[in-house]
């Protein structure tokens, strides 16, 4: 059927300003079960082309941490975002919306918008017997559209997570094995929530550094927040409104491993 509840997790405040304003949501102070949460959700009824139908759309974010005083970016902080907003707001569909890093070695360019299903970490490695696997954590949760793909004009990535804003050389090695071209810090997480509790997910990234380029991360990623996340306060409205026209196929969610590659 066609998505009538979506979930929108994001990581930062400013990566998720445009979009709520774009759509005129509302910080909701009684979204969540659980009252001591410290995430945010902002919500409203969207009508796309104003033609009568609408979807209603929660934007979820981790929200600020207590102790140091900055958003809670990372896999606990996506995770527990996605467990809370599934919990409390029932979703047809979850949707990591958010920046990552791109790769020149795959075409990524500063802007590149993707849509991904496949989602792994580079930064769980647990060398025993059966947990290596594990800890990679590699699943598809949904089988992506192509006409969606097409009528979205991305590309169909692969998003690797970790809980740095650098890359190791054993990070480097792991997202290099798998093909990955989004690296971001909380997408694995998100997905994993999601598929554990049989909600259909994917993402939406816009690429605001490039990982293996000539300028460091972190100077580059402040350098193209706000275009990335204009970027992005487009792309979604354009996304919303496909889910609203077209039935939403998904694929069964399944354990994906690195030995069926």
């Amino acid at each position: 059927a066609a998505v009538r509840t979506a979930v929108v997790v994001m990581a930062m405040e400013a990566e998720a300003r445009p979009f709520i304003e774009r759509l005129g949501l509302a910080l909701q102070d009684d979204a969540f079960q659980c009252a001591q949460y410290p995430g945010k959700c902002y919500s409203g009824t969207w009508d796309g082309q104003g033609d009568g139908d609408a979807m209603k759309v929660h934007l979820v974010l981790p929200g600020t941490c207590k102790t140091f005083g900055v958003d809670s970016v990372g896999t606990v902080g996506g995770g527990i975002a996605t467990y809370a907003a599934i919990q409390s707001l029932s979703p047809d569909v979850v949707i990591n919306a958010g920046t990552c890093g791109g790769f020149h070695a795959r075409g990524g360019k500063v802007g590149s918008i993707y849509l991904c299903d496949t989602f792994l970490f580079h930064d769980r490695r647990i060398p025993l017997p059966g947990f290596k696997e594990y800890g990679v954590g590699k699943i598809q949760t949904v089988g992506l559209c192509p006409a969606m793909v097409r009528a979205m004009g991305a590309a169909v990535g692969i998003v690797s997570s970790g809980n740095s804003l650098d890359m190791s050389p054993e990070d480097e090695k792991y997202i290099t094995e798998h093909a990955a071209t989004c690296k971001d810090m909380e997408g694995a997480a998100v997905a994993h929530t999601a598929q554990m509790l049989g909600v259909p997910m994917f993402a939406l990234k816009s690429v605001t550094d490039i990982v293996d380029g000539e300028h460091p991360t972190e100077k580059e990623f402040m350098a193209n927040l706000s275009q990335a996340a204009e970027s992005l306060q487009a792309a979604l409205p354009r996304l919303l409104r496909y889910l609203m026209d077209k039935p939403f196929q998904i694929a069964i969610p399944k354990e994906k491993t690195s030995s069926e590659d």
